[in-house]
């Protein structure tokens, strides 16, 4: 018998499509074949999650800050990867790290190296105690000949590349084994690494074991291709419905078309907008758009953070997680089709329940298993979406593709180029151009197989194309936002479809950022304010927020601080607790850490010493019969003097911009309230590390107030009115409500 191995399940499924009551050979993905095929002697391979405890056991004694880490599990556990990454690569393309060291000609990365090189002996050593391997650590394996009984040939269809550990587990397998390969331009290198250098252009059929060329058949291109791009990602939308319905207007069926996401993100606005479910999305739905999901992660950051959203979100549950076993409250929490996907990963992290002496900990492990699952095909529509890795050895007679942009295609996940190209090169180890070939490949052979192929992307003041445009020997095409523009509305869609109903007002209290945006623009006030449309990045914590609640946090805790070192320390972890990855680090420690060190010295006998200090203090006060109000960042008071200061964390902090009043409401509350002091108010400009005392604007501000009513009725005009704004280009450029307000959403 024959086994067939395949780059993907996918790929399977559609060799099996093909076949009608026959008797099929034996068939496995390539990657489950090389994971069983190895065996080592009374040691059992290492849970790919419980692995990253040994881990931070191993970094127990060493100072992981050089890498960027920071040394508290939770937050090692999301960067362990990066570890284990480099580790494996280094282990496939079976390089020591003593030759990357070797290699590391200008001593860029030696420091690192080093660290790495203790680590993982140190992690070597945990595990070895009690019988465990890593696939990395493998030094001496055996072939499981129990896999083989009974096959006669292995036929591989490789539509990748096989590292040296790959190829060297295939030359101990005592069985013949054929590849079938095609090469182009982008993948003949690659290919050269492990077998004969091939010519482009053709299919070849080896013999992986002599290298004999067995059959060699020329690749015709057959493609036609049109090329086209928008000013904005929204019209691709359009672009990808209206391609379909032409494709089958031209004779493809349905099934023989697939759209193809290189940012698979992409997929929500489809479905979006599938309104006849025409698609199926092959990459399913991520389980963590389930509401379970979203109430555990709710939960985890409660326990951990203790903040008032979470805790609106389970409250309702919070008792059941207290008193009950936890895999059991999760199942508890669970709809049948959640309950259905996760019942078998509860089952099986059930064993390792015992590892965890903390609760909490089990639930973040819990979570991160679960990030993993994603729920079948969504829909049954005929038309296949899914990413360009889904796609290999599959073809297609109609293939859509969209965001083809420079930093998309080709795109390599950062974490895999910790060495720089001319230290990988040197040590034998992949290079950026051959990770971005490898991709490259991919896509080729997509696009010269279909028999039609549609090519978007999106050209602005941000996004460009892909360079691989040019290498394809395509043309940039033309713009089509007027072509496409009314694709999904072209019959329903009326000329505007945001409506302004609602009674314009402006609410009190009046805060300085609320007047601010009144004055800038009463579109975005109405927009943010009375309709209440939140822009989801704003909902996350910006590095401004995060410094904010830090020196929060320090202040209360000043008694505890006895020098500027010990104030710059705390503030600093606090921050870096709530930084989500190592690149929000390194830039935080790149652009503010030395301003925040000389923050601190100068800020530390004000802090220290002062006799009041508070920090986000809401405050209400009436000036010109009005209501304001104001969060106060913090106020220094002693015996004859009061100091308001608001903190600044931009790089271009301009203090003399007209709508800002945010100094000048301090100023009036504090008149109000301590009327016997003298008043200071003052940014703290914390990138430049500048004190910068202010005077308020009380006239200015009581002019505005004065004309409030009037400013009103204007503002009603140019909502209720639906007129157009004239301002400065730079108000509206980057404004998050700007498609709204020209009616095109």
């Amino acid at each position: 018998m024959k086994l067939k191995l395949f780059s993907t399940q996918r790929q399977i499924r559609n060799w099996l499509n093909d076949k009608n009551n026959t008797i099929l050979d034996k068939h496995q993905t390539i990657g489950e074949f090389l994971n069983n095929i190895v065996v080592v002697k009374n040691r059992k391979f290492i849970d790919k999650d419980i692995r990253k405890i040994y881990l931070f056991k191993a970094i127990a004694n060493l100072d992981i800050s050089k890498l960027g880490f920071k040394k508290e599990f939770l937050s090692f556990a999301n960067d362990s990867e990066f570890i284990f990454s480099f580790f494996k690569e280094l282990f496939l393309e079976r390089v020591n790290i003593y030759d990357v060291i070797m290699s590391d000609t200008y001593i860029e990365y030696e420091e690192h190296l080093n660290l790495l090189k203790e680590i993982k002996r140190n992690y070597s050593k945990l595990l070895e105690e009690d019988g465990y391997i890593d696939d990395f650590l493998i030094e001496e394996y055996e072939i499981n000949e129990k896999l083989l009984e009974g096959i006669e040939e292995i036929e591989i269809h490789l539509d990748g590349y096989l590292s040296k550990f790959d190829a060297e587990v295939l030359k101990k397998v005592n069985k013949k084994i054929i590849i079938i390969v095609e090469v182009s331009k982008f993948n003949r290198s690659l290919i050269r690494k492990f077998l004969v250098d091939l010519d482009v252009g053709y299919k070849y059929k080896i013999d992986f074991n002599t290298n004999e060329i067995l059959e060699k058949e020329i690749i015709s291109n057959k493609s036609d291709i049109e090329v086209t791009h928008f000013s904005k990602r929204f019209d691709e939308i359009n672009f990808v419905f209206a391609k379909i319905a032409e494709f089958v207007e031209s004779g493809i069926e349905a099934d023989k078309i697939a759209v193809i996401l290189p940012d698979e993100s992409f997929a929500e606005f489809l479905e979006e907008f599938d309104e006849f479910k025409n698609l199926n999305f092959a990459m399913g739905k991520s389980f963590t758009e389930s509401q379970l999901f979203i109430k555990l992660e709710a939960l985890y950051s409660y326990l951990v953070n203790e903040d008032e959203v979470s805790y609106l979100k389970i409250n309702d549950i919070l008792d059941n997680y207290q008193n009950i076993d936890l895999i059991e409250f999760i199942k508890s929490l669970a709809i049948n089709k959640e309950l259905e996907l996760i019942d078998e990963t509860l089952f099986k992290l059930k064993v390792f329940e015992k590892m965890f002496e903390d609760r909490k900990l089990f639930l973040h492990f819990i979570i991160e298993r679960l990030k993993e699952l994603s729920f079948d095909d969504i829909y049954s529509g005929k038309v296949t979406t899914m990413g360009v890795l889904e796609s290999r050895g599959i073809n297609f007679d109609g293939v859509i593709l969209v965001d083809f942009n420079e930093g998309i295609v080709p795109n390599v996940n950062s974490k895999d180029l910790f060495l720089n190209s001319a230290i990988r090169k040197k040590a034998k180890l992949p290079t950026r151009s051959d990770k971005e070939n490898l991709q490259k490949h991919y896509y080729h052979n997509l696009i010269t197989k279909s028999k039609k192929v549609a090519i978007s992307y999106v050209q602005n003041e941000k996004d460009i194309p892909s360079r691989f445009i040019y290498e394809l020997g395509l043309e940039l095409g033309e713009n089509q936002d007027e072509k496409y523009n009314e694709v999904l509305y072209k019959f329903s869609k009326p000329k505007n479809i945001v409506y302004y109903d609602d009674e314009f007002e402006v609410k009190t209290p009046l805060y300085p950022t609320t007047l601010r945006t009144l004055l800038e623009c009463p579109k975005k006030y109405y927009f943010s304010k009375i309709l209440k449309i939140e822009n989801d990045e704003e909902k996350e914590e910006n590095f401004g927020t995060i410094f904010h609640k830090a020196v929060e946090n320090t202040v209360k805790n000043r008694d505890k601080l006895n020098s500027e070192n010990e104030y710059f320390e705390f503030i600093m972890n606090e921050i870096y607790q709530k930084m989500n990855s190592k690149k929000d680090i390194y830039e935080i420690r790149v652009n503010f850490e030395d301003s925040i060190q000389e923050f601190c010295k100068q800020d530390y006998e004000k802090m220290k010493y002062s006799e009041k200090n508070l920090r986000e203090e809401p405050v209400n006060f009436e000036f010109e019969n009005i209501k304001l109000g104001a969060r106060i960042d913090r106020m220094d008071i002693n015996e004859k003097s009061i100091t308001l200061i608001d903190y600044k964390t931009s790089k271009s902090l301009k203090t003399d911009y007209i709508y800002d009043f945010q100094l000048t409401f301090y100023y009036l509350y504090a008149m109000q309230k301590y009327p016997t002091k003298t008043i200071k108010t003052a940014y703290w400009d914390i990138y430049k590390a500048e004190f910068i005392e202010i005077q308020p604007k009380i006239e200015e501000l009581k002019e505005i107030l004065q004309n409030l009513p009037t400013q009103i009725r204007v503002a009603e005009d140019v909502v209720v009115g639906d007129k157009t704004i004239k301002k400065a280009s730079d108000i509206c450029k980057y404004c998050d409500y700007k498609l709204a307000c020209k009616g095109e959403v």
